[in-house]
């Protein structure tokens, strides 16, 4: 025999209430409108567990719900699940095209002055890039997929050739994370997956870089198809003195994959601001309360302001005020206490590559 089937909308309600009857233990219930079912639900530390499981059985009803603290006990509220209209994924492959061209592009600006083959740079330049913003989007998705949350494949956004080449990428949710582990793990995964292939990157910028004669780079830097670069970022200088050639009277020009993979320390960083709804204010959030969240986001504003990024902190002050901070559906389970140690470790993150990649950078800081 198959589980009840409920054939009418309170035939669901009662079914949906005699669940969180089972797994929580409850006070008054209500019967609200569209079939929503609200409980008065005691605090246990059982509950985070419960309300996994609850998700879980109510999922295939049509159902979702939500966890709020409200006085002394808490709220519990099932709820019809929004019908969401699935999209196709035409918009998706224009965007990957226009933002492959806008990358392509400006490799072929990049490549200008570099000897050796022009097309196996461009090539390797566009894999780079789309490959550091491709694997930090499918460190969210694979998160998503864990948590059981319905995401969309990652909208590319293309960007100017020659100045900015991709504005990076973003995927979409139908429905919120089921608690605060959830949205700490949707937030970081992206973050320290592109991370990892941005490390590889400057590794291959480094292995890519040429040298050639001194007397070569002046004159490549007097016909304007080459910049002298007066510092180098940290991470930058200590890769070159590794794995670029180092020898008497020749000079290096810098491989297009090293401004590949200084982008990618760039998306890292902004993304790990503890702001907003970038990755790193969704770990934020899951962490801190709201309030604090609010104080972060516009500490975060001023930082970057003063660092030099004066117009993605004018982006995340207009954002802010618009779009609301993403909250999960169990809003009052704490996150676990491993996630709190890595939320430390984040801030550990972005400080060193702020220091050791982005100070002092020859194409953010000249």
């Amino acid at each position: 025999m198959g589980e009840e089937q409920p054939s009418s909308v309170y035939d669901e309600q009662r079914l949906v209430a005699e669940k969180i009857r089972s797994l929580f233990r409850t006070r008054n219930y209500y019967l609200r409108e569209q079939g929503a079912v609200e409980f008065e639900v005691e605090e246990d530390k059982g509950n985070k567990e419960a309300f996994l499981r609850l998700l879980k059985e109510i999922k295939p009803l049509g159902y979702l719900a939500v966890l709020r603290r409200s006085g002394e006990y808490l709220t519990l509220i099932a709820f019809k699940r929004p019908m969401v209209k699935p999209r196709g994924l035409r918009l998706n492959l224009i965007l990957l095209v226009a933002t492959l061209g806008t990358v392509t592009t400006d490799g072929f600006f990049r490549v200008s002055g570099y000897p050796g083959n022009p097309l196996l740079l461009i090539g390797l330049y566009a894999i780079s890039l789309m490959g550091i913003i491709g694997v930090h989007e499918m460190g969210h998705k694979l998160a998503s997929a864990r948590h059981g949350v319905e995401s969309s494949p990652p909208y590319f956004i293309p960007g100017i050739p020659g100045v900015l080449p991709t504005l990076g990428a973003v995927i979409t949710s139908s429905e919120p994370p089921a608690n605060r582990d959830s949205l700490f793990d949707l937030g970081i995964s992206g973050p320290l997956a592109g991370l990892v292939v941005t490390i590889l990157v400057a590794v291959g910028g480094a292995l890519t870089t040429a040298a050639v004669p001194v007397e070569e780079l002046i004159q490549l830097q007097a016909a304007g198809k080459i910049h002298m670069v007066p510092n180098l970022d940290i991470f930058t200088a200590f890769l070159l003195s590794n794995f670029a050639p180092q020898r008497v009277g020749m000079g290096l020009i810098l491989s297009p994959l090293i401004f590949a993979s200084s982008l990618g320390f760039l998306i890292t960083f902004l993304n790990l601001m503890p702001a907003w709804q970038l990755d790193g204010g969704h770990v934020a959030r899951a962490v801190l309360n709201p309030r604090l969240h609010k104080v972060l986001t516009y500490g975060t504003i001023v930082v970057l302001f003063v660092a030099g990024f004066q117009l993605m902190a004018i982006l995340i002050l207009l954002l802010s005020m618009k779009s609301p901070e993403m909250k999960p559906l169990d809003d009052v389970s704490p996150v676990s206490k491993s996630r709190k140690i890595m939320f430390i470790c984040v801030w550990i993150i972005a400080a060193l590559i702020y220091v050791f990649a982005i100070q002092g950078n020859p194409f953010f800081f000249r």
